[in-house]
């Protein structure tokens, strides 16, 4: 293929998108406006074919054997909390502070 076959081709089927002697923006304008209420369906019937398949059929779920989570950090951080819980209790009720400013 030479480079004048490809440009020939171009410009055959890209005529459409030329504006010629004179700008259209209606025709533009249009164009978007059309585009988009096209994606817009198109989204819209997808989220309801989606929506359709998981209400009828509900999600499969993974049929592969679950491993037992360790507990191990979650108890590091239950004691964190906890020692947070005992010293914000000291700060309140038995650290006395004096005020220098009176």
């Amino acid at each position: 293929m030479n480079l004048s076959f490809i440009t020939k081709l171009l410009n055959k089927y890209l005529k459409v998108l030329r504006y010629g002697d004179r700008v259209h923006p209606m025709r533009d304008w249009l164009i978007i406006i059309c585009i988009v209420c096209i994606l817009f369906v198109a989204s819209a019937l997808w989220s309801y074919l989606i929506f359709r398949e998981t209400s009828t059929n509900g999600v499969q779920a993974s049929t592969g054997t679950t491993t037992p989570i360790s507990t191990a950090s979650l108890d590091t951080v239950r004691h964190v909390f906890e020692t947070r819980a005992i010293e914000r209790a000291h700060y309140l009720l038995d650290y006395r502070f004096v005020d220098p400013s009176k």
